[in-house]
Formats: C-alpha cells, structure tokens, sequence
C-alpha cells in the first residue's frame, strides 16, 4: 500500500470528513479541540494498518530484542494487538 492508498480527511463547514479514494464518506467528527487530529488518524489508519502488518510479517513469531529502556516483546505484543484489533481476529 502506498501513502495515496490512505484515505483523505478535510474541513467541511461545522466538522471533519473522512473520505476513501473513491472521495465516498467514510466518517465525519464534529468539530472539537481534538476533531482534525482524530480525523487524519483515522485517514491514516489503512496506511497504518498495512505498515504494522509489514512488521509482523518482518518479525514473525520472534520478538525484536530489548534496548534497555523498551521491551521487544511487549511492543511486538502491542503491534500483534493492534493488527487483531483492525481485523477483527
């Protein structure tokens, strides 16, 4: 997937919309301190979701090594869940 894969996120009068590449509306969040924000996350989200299955594709069923500050178990766990959580498995 490449980065004009994601989808869009634009002001519309009083909220944000989320929109595929076919400019369809896939969300609109009201405005708040916190609307564009949420909005061009939840854009990015397919183009995310494709680069944190290229890592569990990468890393398999080994977990990366620790640094001394971070876990590489625990964020292998939290892109695993992440993965999950977006398709529902």
């Amino acid at each position: 997937m490449k980065l004009q894969d994601s989808w869009g996120a634009k002001p519309i009068s009083d909220s944000w919309q989320i929109t595929d590449q076919t400019n369809s509306v896939i969300a609109e969040i009201k405005h708040h301190k916190d609307a564009e924000s949420n909005a061009r996350l939840i854009a990015a989200s397919p183009y995310m979701l494709s680069a944190l299955k290229a890592v569990t594709e990468l890393i398999g069923d080994e977990d990366l090594p620790d640094n001394g500050e971070l876990s590489g178990a625990a964020i292998c766990d939290m892109v695993r869940s992440a993965v999950n959580l977006a398709t529902n498995k």
